[in-house]
């Protein structure tokens, strides 16, 4: 039996809500063959991160090549790194290896402001990892850090939007969650040929855990599967939607999407 094969680079979310697990949920939810390559421990659950320990990059770039030489990959997406070494181990597989269509989600920090990258590999994930990426998915907070930029506004979207495609990414989702105009939510899609945005009802819930990575996960996942790029995005935010809108009340703080709502 022929499968497609999908990769993430993330960090170990323990709670299951997050990184890898999430990840390796969504690619299960879309009939796909799932790998990871672990970029840090962390100590977390539903009331935040505790504690992240970040793997060395030697370790990350080992993971990553095992699999290279080995089964292969058709597509893959990265998430949190945490450190400047990751980021250049991440680069060096990317140079070295031929990984396949390559979606970047800006995990910068956690959703009670603990730096899941740190501050000091921001300009190197920059210079080095934009401009090797496909898609760029950054929420509203993640846009101001890269581009400097304030965005509390459509028309800031864009203006973030367009300085990611400066730095060298083919394709940006600026994500609007963080900005909902009244019942709405806004997420735009840009590329240098074209600008979307994708209209969603605002879900009032709190149990949100995981969405940015669930986002990209589902993005690569459609990727690989065959969709353009424009459908890939579309089917990916919907199914996105579907599972914050039938989240899981798990824990005593945040909960997790429910990757599993649909058959896909």
């Amino acid at each position: 039996m022929l499968i497609k094969k999908v990769l993430t680079i993330a960090g170990s979310d323990n709670s299951g809500g997050a990184g890898i697990q999430a990840d390796l949920k969504v690619f299960s939810a879309f009939n796909l063959y799932g790998m990871s390559a672990v970029t840090s421990i962390t100590i977390q659950n539903t009331l935040g991160v505790l504690e992240s320990i970040p793997v060395s990059g030697d370790t990350l770039f080992r993971q990553i090549s095992s699999i290279a030489e080995d089964i292969g990959v058709d597509g893959f997406k990265a998430g949190m790194l945490q450190t400047e070494e990751n980021v250049l181990a991440l680069f060096e597989a990317v140079r070295r290896y031929d990984l396949g269509f390559f979606v970047l989600d800006t995990v910068i920090k956690s959703k009670n402001g603990k730096y899941l990258l740190n501050e000091d590999a921001i300009e190197v994930f920059k210079n080095k990892l934009i401009p090797k990426a496909d898609i760029v998915t950054p929420n509203t907070d993640e846009a101001e850090v890269l581009t400097g930029i304030s965005v509390r506004s459509k028309d800031d979207m864009v203006k973030a939007g367009k300085e990611i495609l400066k730095m060298g990414a083919k394709g940006v989702i600026v994500k609007g969650g963080h900005i909902p105009d009244k019942d709405t939510v806004y997420d735009l899609f840009l590329t240098s040929e074209d600008m979307i945005f994708l209209e969603f009802p605002y879900v009032r819930t709190k149990h949100t855990h995981g969405t940015g990575c669930t986002l990209s996960a589902a993005i690569i996942s459609c990727v690989v599967k065959g969709y353009d790029i424009i459908k890939s995005v579309r089917i990916a935010r919907a199914y996105t939607q579907g599972a914050i809108e039938n989240s899981l009340n798990i824990g005593k703080g945040t909960g997790s999407l429910n990757h599993f709502w649909t058959e896909m």
